[in-house]
Protein backbone atom coordinates (compact mmCIF):
# COMPACT_ATOMS: atom_id res chain seq x y z
CA UNK A 1 0.00 0.00 0.00
CA UNK A 2 0.99 3.66 -1.05
CA UNK A 3 1.37 7.17 -0.09
CA UNK A 4 1.52 9.64 -2.57
CA UNK A 5 0.57 13.30 -3.42
CA UNK A 6 1.67 12.59 -7.18
CA UNK A 7 2.34 10.46 -9.97
CA UNK A 8 6.06 9.63 -8.55
CA UNK A 9 7.75 7.63 -6.02
CA UNK A 10 5.37 7.26 -3.31
CA UNK A 11 6.06 9.24 0.32
CA UNK A 12 5.13 6.15 3.12
CA UNK A 13 5.28 2.67 1.71
CA UNK A 14 2.71 0.49 4.08
CA UNK A 15 3.55 -3.41 4.79
CA UNK A 16 0.38 -5.16 6.28
CA UNK A 17 1.39 -8.15 8.12
CA UNK A 18 -1.35 -10.73 9.63
CA UNK A 19 0.15 -12.47 12.04
CA UNK A 20 -1.00 -14.35 15.21
CA UNK A 21 0.82 -12.75 17.87
CA UNK A 22 1.29 -8.90 17.88
CA UNK A 23 5.16 -8.01 18.18
CA UNK A 24 6.70 -6.80 21.35
CA UNK A 25 7.83 -3.21 21.75
CA UNK A 26 11.54 -3.57 21.87
CA UNK A 27 13.57 -1.63 25.36
CA UNK A 28 14.85 1.52 22.93
CA UNK A 29 11.66 2.25 21.84
CA UNK A 30 10.35 5.16 24.37
CA UNK A 31 6.80 5.55 25.40
CA UNK A 32 6.01 9.02 24.85
CA UNK A 33 2.11 9.10 24.83
CA UNK A 34 -0.28 6.92 26.71
CA UNK A 35 -4.59 6.83 26.40
CA UNK A 36 -6.76 3.49 26.36
CA UNK A 37 -6.82 2.57 23.49
CA UNK A 38 -3.45 3.85 22.53
CA UNK A 39 0.57 3.50 23.54
CA UNK A 40 3.34 5.80 21.29
CA UNK A 41 6.88 5.23 21.39
CA UNK A 42 9.61 7.25 19.47
CA UNK A 43 13.07 5.78 18.64
CA UNK A 44 15.69 8.44 16.58
CA UNK A 45 12.73 10.67 15.25
CA UNK A 46 10.54 7.45 14.28
CA UNK A 47 7.53 5.87 15.67
CA UNK A 48 5.63 3.20 16.90
CA UNK A 49 1.52 2.61 18.14
CA UNK A 50 -0.07 -0.16 19.66
CA UNK A 51 -3.79 0.31 18.94
CA UNK A 52 -6.08 -1.22 20.86
CA UNK A 53 -9.64 -0.66 21.96
CA UNK A 54 -10.00 -0.37 25.64
CA UNK A 55 -6.30 -0.88 26.98
CA UNK A 56 -3.27 -2.43 25.86
CA UNK A 57 -4.50 -5.84 26.73
CA UNK A 58 -7.16 -5.61 23.78
CA UNK A 59 -4.72 -4.53 20.64
CA UNK A 60 -5.13 -5.14 17.43
CA UNK A 61 -2.10 -3.87 15.63
CA UNK A 62 1.20 -2.64 16.06
CA UNK A 63 2.23 0.37 13.57
CA UNK A 64 6.09 0.48 13.51
CA UNK A 65 8.28 2.51 11.07
CA UNK A 66 11.21 1.16 10.35
CA UNK A 67 12.48 3.90 8.69
CA UNK A 68 11.13 7.33 6.84
CA UNK A 69 8.64 6.43 4.65
CA UNK A 70 8.58 2.77 5.00
CA UNK A 71 5.95 1.60 7.72
CA UNK A 72 5.42 -1.96 8.59
CA UNK A 73 1.34 -2.78 10.44
CA UNK A 74 1.33 -5.90 11.82
CA UNK A 75 -2.40 -6.67 12.85
CA UNK A 76 -3.79 -9.69 14.49
CA UNK A 77 -5.25 -12.20 11.66
CA UNK A 78 -8.13 -13.22 14.00
CA UNK A 79 -9.68 -10.01 13.84
CA UNK A 80 -8.53 -9.68 10.05
CA UNK A 81 -12.76 -9.21 9.67
CA UNK A 82 -12.64 -5.86 11.06
CA UNK A 83 -10.57 -4.20 8.86
CA UNK A 84 -13.45 -3.75 6.62
CA UNK A 85 -14.21 -1.23 9.50
CA UNK A 86 -13.24 2.05 8.40
CA UNK A 87 -12.20 3.41 11.42
CA UNK A 88 -10.30 0.37 12.22
CA UNK A 89 -8.17 0.43 8.68
CA UNK A 90 -7.15 3.98 8.84
CA UNK A 91 -6.50 3.92 13.32
CA UNK A 92 -3.50 1.01 11.63
CA UNK A 93 -2.33 3.92 9.08
CA UNK A 94 -1.67 6.92 11.58
CA UNK A 95 -2.65 9.02 8.53
CA UNK A 96 -2.83 12.55 10.63
CA UNK A 97 1.22 11.97 10.83
CA UNK A 98 1.97 11.68 7.57
CA UNK A 99 -0.92 14.28 6.50
CA UNK A 100 1.02 17.02 8.94
CA UNK A 101 4.26 16.29 7.09
CA UNK A 102 2.08 16.66 3.69
CA UNK A 103 1.13 20.33 5.52
CA UNK A 104 -3.05 18.95 6.04
CA UNK A 105 -4.53 18.74 9.34
CA UNK A 106 -7.97 16.61 9.86
CA UNK A 107 -10.58 18.56 10.91
CA UNK A 108 -13.18 16.79 13.08
CA UNK A 109 -16.71 18.63 11.36
CA UNK A 110 -19.82 17.79 9.14
CA UNK A 111 -18.20 19.18 5.88
CA UNK A 112 -21.22 20.73 3.40
CA UNK A 113 -20.73 21.95 0.58
CA UNK A 114 -22.96 24.70 -1.03
CA UNK A 115 -22.56 27.26 -4.24
CA UNK A 116 -19.37 25.06 -4.61
CA UNK A 117 -17.52 26.42 -1.34
CA UNK A 118 -17.31 24.35 2.39
CA UNK A 119 -19.02 25.39 5.34
CA UNK A 120 -17.47 23.06 7.86
CA UNK A 121 -19.71 22.37 10.88
CA UNK A 122 -17.17 21.71 13.69
CA UNK A 123 -17.53 21.12 17.98
CA UNK A 124 -18.16 18.34 20.05
CA UNK A 125 -19.84 14.96 19.60
CA UNK A 126 -23.21 14.93 19.55
CA UNK A 127 -23.70 18.78 19.53
CA UNK A 128 -25.63 18.53 16.21
CA UNK A 129 -22.96 18.70 12.95
CA UNK A 130 -24.25 16.47 10.97
CA UNK A 131 -27.87 17.20 11.80
CA UNK A 132 -27.24 20.64 10.58
CA UNK A 133 -25.58 19.94 7.62
CA UNK A 134 -28.20 17.27 6.55
CA UNK A 135 -30.88 19.91 7.35
CA UNK A 136 -29.13 22.30 4.11
CA UNK A 137 -29.11 19.11 2.11
CA UNK A 138 -32.54 18.66 2.55
CA UNK A 139 -34.30 22.01 2.38
CA UNK A 140 -31.44 24.56 0.55
CA UNK A 141 -31.62 23.73 -3.04
CA UNK A 142 -27.51 22.72 -3.95
CA UNK A 143 -26.59 21.91 -1.06
CA UNK A 144 -25.13 18.34 -0.30
CA UNK A 145 -22.87 16.42 2.52
CA UNK A 146 -18.94 15.52 1.25
CA UNK A 147 -18.36 13.85 5.09
CA UNK A 148 -20.46 13.67 7.81
CA UNK A 149 -17.21 13.36 10.06
CA UNK A 150 -14.53 14.57 9.53
CA UNK A 151 -12.26 16.85 6.57
CA UNK A 152 -8.37 16.79 5.78
CA UNK A 153 -7.74 21.15 6.07
CA UNK A 154 -4.93 21.85 3.17
CA UNK A 155 -3.48 25.27 1.55
CA UNK A 156 -3.36 25.49 -2.51
CA UNK A 157 -0.76 27.23 -4.04
CA UNK A 158 -2.17 30.34 -3.22
CA UNK A 159 -1.91 29.71 0.27
CA UNK A 160 -6.03 29.40 0.23
CA UNK A 161 -7.81 26.85 2.43
CA UNK A 162 -9.53 23.97 1.19
CA UNK A 163 -11.59 21.52 2.34
CA UNK A 164 -10.82 17.87 1.06
CA UNK A 165 -12.82 14.36 1.51
CA UNK A 166 -11.43 11.89 4.21
CA UNK A 167 -11.89 8.27 3.93
CA UNK A 168 -14.06 7.82 7.07
CA UNK A 169 -17.88 8.45 6.95
CA UNK A 170 -18.35 8.12 11.02
CA UNK A 171 -22.18 7.14 11.71
CA UNK A 172 -23.95 9.61 8.86
CA UNK A 173 -22.45 7.30 6.59
CA UNK A 174 -21.40 9.76 3.90
CA UNK A 175 -17.97 10.39 2.52
CA UNK A 176 -16.88 11.42 -1.19
CA UNK A 177 -13.82 11.82 -2.22
CA UNK A 178 -14.00 16.37 -3.64
CA UNK A 179 -11.82 19.01 -2.44
CA UNK A 180 -13.25 22.82 -2.49
CA UNK A 181 -12.17 26.01 -0.92
CA UNK A 182 -13.34 26.68 2.80
CA UNK A 183 -16.25 29.39 3.02
CA UNK A 184 -16.58 28.97 6.75
CA UNK A 185 -15.91 26.76 10.03
CA UNK A 186 -19.14 27.13 11.87
CA UNK A 187 -19.22 25.92 15.57
CA UNK A 188 -22.45 24.65 16.35
CA UNK A 189 -23.78 24.90 19.85
CA UNK A 190 -27.56 24.01 20.72
CA UNK A 191 -30.43 26.93 21.96
CA UNK A 192 -34.06 27.28 20.69
CA UNK A 193 -33.77 30.16 18.44
CA UNK A 194 -31.07 30.85 15.58
CA UNK A 195 -28.33 33.81 16.63
CA UNK A 196 -24.57 34.58 16.01
CA UNK A 197 -22.36 33.81 19.14
CA UNK A 198 -20.11 36.63 19.78
CA UNK A 199 -16.43 34.81 20.14
CA UNK A 200 -13.13 36.14 20.05
CA UNK A 201 -9.99 34.51 18.44
CA UNK A 202 -8.51 33.57 21.44
CA UNK A 203 -11.84 31.41 21.77
CA UNK A 204 -12.03 29.91 18.22
CA UNK A 205 -7.96 29.14 18.51
CA UNK A 206 -9.14 26.92 21.77
CA UNK A 207 -12.02 25.22 19.88
CA UNK A 208 -9.59 24.34 16.92
CA UNK A 209 -7.25 22.69 19.01
CA UNK A 210 -9.65 20.61 20.45
CA UNK A 211 -10.94 19.37 16.75
CA UNK A 212 -8.35 19.64 14.72
CA UNK A 213 -5.90 16.36 15.06
CA UNK A 214 -2.72 17.09 16.49
CA UNK A 215 -0.32 14.44 17.72
CA UNK A 216 0.75 16.95 20.51
CA UNK A 217 3.43 14.20 21.99
CA UNK A 218 5.81 15.64 19.21
CA UNK A 219 6.99 18.52 19.68
CA UNK A 220 7.51 19.67 16.04
CA UNK A 221 4.47 18.57 15.24
CA UNK A 222 2.60 20.07 17.80
CA UNK A 223 4.47 23.30 16.92
CA UNK A 224 3.02 23.05 12.68
CA UNK A 225 -0.68 22.04 14.10
CA UNK A 226 -0.48 25.31 16.32
CA UNK A 227 1.03 27.84 13.45
CA UNK A 228 -1.66 25.98 11.04
CA UNK A 229 -4.29 26.56 12.93
CA UNK A 230 -3.37 29.98 13.67
CA UNK A 231 -2.60 30.68 9.96
CA UNK A 232 -6.62 29.40 8.89
CA UNK A 233 -7.61 31.78 11.78
CA UNK A 234 -6.20 34.70 10.27
CA UNK A 235 -7.73 33.71 6.51
CA UNK A 236 -10.70 31.57 6.96
CA UNK A 237 -14.20 33.00 8.63
CA UNK A 238 -14.99 31.04 11.63
CA UNK A 239 -17.69 31.78 13.83
CA UNK A 240 -19.85 30.20 16.93
CA UNK A 241 -23.85 29.52 15.19
CA UNK A 242 -26.60 28.82 18.38
CA UNK A 243 -29.05 27.06 16.71
CA UNK A 244 -32.05 24.99 16.40
CA UNK A 245 -32.77 22.05 14.41
CA UNK A 246 -35.53 23.64 12.22
CA UNK A 247 -35.05 24.56 8.41
CA UNK A 248 -34.70 28.17 9.40
CA UNK A 249 -31.43 27.27 10.95
CA UNK A 250 -29.92 26.76 7.52
CA UNK A 251 -31.83 30.19 5.95
CA UNK A 252 -30.87 32.34 8.77
CA UNK A 253 -26.81 31.01 8.71
CA UNK A 254 -27.00 30.88 4.48
CA UNK A 255 -28.03 34.90 4.53
CA UNK A 256 -25.29 35.36 6.89
CA UNK A 257 -22.89 33.63 4.83
CA UNK A 258 -23.67 34.23 1.38
CA UNK A 259 -26.25 36.58 0.84
CA UNK A 260 -25.24 39.26 3.15
CA UNK A 261 -21.74 39.26 1.51
CA UNK A 262 -22.56 39.65 -1.72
Amino acid sequence: MFLTTESHAPDVSYVFHLVDQLPAVEADWHLVYEKPNIQVFEREGLEQRVIGVGSPDDAYAVYREERPGQVDVFYLASQRADLAIDTVFISCLSLERQMERLGGFILHCAYMVYQGRAVLFSGPSGIGKSTQAGIWAKNVPGAYVVNGDRCLLTRNEQGEYEANGWPVCGSSGICHVETHPVEAIIFVQQRPDNAFIPENVAMHFKRLTTQITVNYWNQAATEHGLNFIGDLLAKVRVETYGCNMDPEAAFTLRKHLFENAQ
